[in-house]
């Protein structure tokens, strides 16, 4: 075994023993919407659209990992760690909806600014999986400000991360299956030592409007 591999196993067996604490909150906002329709001249008709979203994601198992390891890119679907909730824009509501995925309140230790701390947010139907968006920790911006002489795994506060560029449209009457994951991706070419001793915390909270439509 060369010294590069025997460095990397040495890496991993650190990683899975005290690499992370990983805590995921709950949190969600709710949107109300009222429209008014303008008649003729003469007549001004104010109707409310009902506009009912709701979500699993209160009631939804939180992740809660104190041995966070790095694991294969073959493994994400399998090993990495999740939340999994719905968002549902009920059958009463009269008007189709949009909505972001946020990650806030996040802390995290400074050696986690990471192109090796990954999350995806992942859409699951029938058919299977599909990913909605795909990121890492490495374009995470850092809201507090930093110190002279800091150690690399000193905990600090970040700006709160958009899951979807694109807002994601819910019919009246559909549900949508959501996963978040959340994973520390292993490189065999690389020394990952660095990502030893970090922490994470972050809530994830739903933002939903009406979408505007034609009447």
């Amino acid at each position: 075994m060369d010294a590069n591999k025997e460095m990397k196993n040495h890496v991993i067996k650190i990683g899975i023993l005290i690499v992370s604490i990983v805590t995921i909150g709950i949190s969600m906002t709710y949107a109300y919407y009222t429209a008014k329709i303008s008649g003729s001249a003469d007549v001004d008709n104010t109707t409310a659209a009902e506009f009912h979203i709701t979500s699993t994601l209160a009631d939804s198992t939180a992740i809660s990992n104190m041995k966070m390891g790095l694991i294969e890119s073959t493994e994400i679907k399998d090993k990495a760690d999740k939340v999994e909730f719905s968002v549902t824009n009920s059958s009463t509501s009269t008007v189709s909806g949009q909505y972001y995925v946020y990650l806030v309140n996040v802390n995290l230790s400074k050696n986690l600014y990471s192109e090796y701390f990954k999350w995806e947010l992942v859409r699951k139907t029938d058919l299977g999986e599909s990913v909605i968006e795909t990121g890492s920790f490495k374009e995470a911006e850092r809201s507090d400000t930093p110190l002279d002489g800091e150690q690399d795994n000193v905990m600090t506060s970040s700006e709160n991360i958009t899951l979807n560029k694109v807002a994601l449209e819910i019919p009246k009457g559909t549900t949508d299956n959501l996963i978040f994951r959340l994973w520390l991706e292993n490189d065999p070419n690389v020394n990952q030592v660095e990502l030893t001793n970090g922490s994470f915390e972050g809530k994830l909270k739903i933002e939903a409007t009406p979408k505007s439509e034609n009447r």
